[in-house]
Formats: structure tokens, C-alpha cells, sequence
């Protein structure tokens, strides 16, 4: 090659520049960037997984679509540090609560309608108004939960008026009637919701954000732990 010394330094230099930039943008390991060797590591073992065994393009397809709802809402409303921590204390809840409920499901609805009201105040107070982020997303908006709330905080209300009695002793037996109810109000707000988008964006949406709001728990765990676990 024809290069002058000012040439071969004028090469030096922009090498040089090159991988600093790429070091800053964490294309090596090194101290500033601890977990990306473990996450690169994941990402190799899945696609490897996925190239032994192949996954039908529809499935890949609504899998994607299921993550790409999941990461709209996170964006939208879950910002706040906070409220993450109330998702993880709420989602770890829900997910025992769906192993309990096929033998207690009177505490695994009381349980879970605590942590939904934890989840909700994250929402509620500690993000700022997202209507118009909301407008874009499949699920109920703040409106429509706070009336869903109120319902349910209305049904052991209703139950204590009609038996005629205000005691800690009538709430005790009112615990698996009332938690009953709750479990088929949580039923029709979800059948309703399906329904609602089969309707207006058809059976495959309504699929998704089935699925995306049964495995929120799981995946609000797996995402906003490691924030918390990371060491100070």
C-alpha cells in the first residue's frame, strides 16, 4: 500500500477512535458493563434453542406481537421506580395466587385483590397522566379501571349492608361469598374485554391481550428485578 506516515497516523487515529466508541457502546465486556457477558449468554443459548427447534412462523409472529404490547405499556405507565417495585411485590402475588386459587380461592382473591390495589396506586399517583399513550394500547384505560376498582370495592360493601350486620365477625363470613363474587366480576371484566376486541380489532388482537395480561406477572417479575438485585 502506498501510505505515507501521515497517512498511517491519520489511520491510527481513527482506529483508535473507532473502538473507543465501541467500547462505550459495550461491544467488549469490561467493568462498566458486568451483566452484558451473562445477557449475551442468554441470547446465544435461545437462539441456539431456537435453531434446534424450530418455531412455526405464526407462533414467532404472535409472540412478538405479545412483547411489543408488553413493552407500549411499560413505556406508557411504568416508569417510575416505585411503582416497579409495587409491580414486582404485586406480580409475585398474582402468581401465587394462581396456584392457590385451585384450593383456596377465597385467599388467593383477597390476596390478589390487595396486590391489584397496590398496582394501581403505583399507576394511579406515582406515574404521570398518560391518556394519550393509553389510547394506543389494548387495555382498559384509567377511567374504565377506576370504575372496575370501585366495583369491586362496592361488592363487600353491598354484602355487609345486606346482611344487616357491621362486624369484623360478619366480614369473616362474608370472606368466601364475597370472594366469589370478585371472581366472577374478574371474569366478566375480562370475557367483556375479549369480546370488546374481537369486535373492534378482531379475534387475533383479542388473543393477545388475553395472553399478554395473564403472563404480565411473570414477565413484570423478570423485568424489573434485576434493577433491585443489581449490587449497589
Amino acid at each position: 500500500m502506498d501510505f505515507t506516515e501521515k497517512d498511517y497516523s491519520a489511520l491510527q487515529t481513527k482506529l483508535v477512535d473507532a473502538a473507543a466508541t465501541m467500547r462505550a457502546d459495550g461491544w467488549w465486556l469490561g467493568a462498566d458493563h458486568p451483566r452484558r457477558e451473562k445477557t449475551m449468554r442468554l441470547r446465544l443459548i435461545r437462539e441456539m434453542v431456537a435453531a434446534l427447534v424450530p418455531v412455526p412462523r405464526p407462533v414467532r409472529s404472535f409472540y412478538t406481537e405479545v412483547m411489543r404490547r408488553k413493552k407500549d405499556d411499560h413505556v406508557a405507565s411504568h416508569s417510575d421506580t416505585v411503582n416497579q417495585l409495587f409491580h414486582i411485590v404485586s406480580s409475585s402475588v398474582f402468581l401465587g395466587c394462581y396456584a392457590l386459587a385451585f384450593w383456596d380461592l377465597t385467599t388467593a382473591m383477597w390476596a390478589g385483590l390487595a396486590a391489584l390495589f397496590l398496582r394501581q396506586i403505583g399507576h394511579a399517583i406515582l406515574e404521570p397522566p398518560c391518556h394519550d399513550k393509553e389510547a394506543t394500547l389494548l387495555g382498559y384505560n384509567t377511567r374504565n379501571k377506576t370504575m372496575i376498582l370501585g366495583t369491586y370495592l362496592a361488592i363487600p360493601i353491598v354484602n355487609l349492608v345486606w346482611s344487616g350486620a357491621w362486624s369484623g365477625e360478619a366480614l369473616r363470613q362474608l370472606a368466601a361469598p364475597v370472594a366469589l363474587q370478585w371472581f366472577v366480576w374478574t371474569g366478566a371484566v375480562v370475557a367483556g374485554r375479549v369480546a370488546y376486541l374481537v369486535w373492534a380489532r378482531g379475534p387475533r388482537l383479542a388473543l393477545v391481550w388475553f395472553v399478554k395480561l395473564a403472563t404480565d406477572p411473570l414477565t413484570d417479575v423478570i423485568a424489573y428485578s434485576p434493577r433491585f438485585l443489581r449490587p449497589a
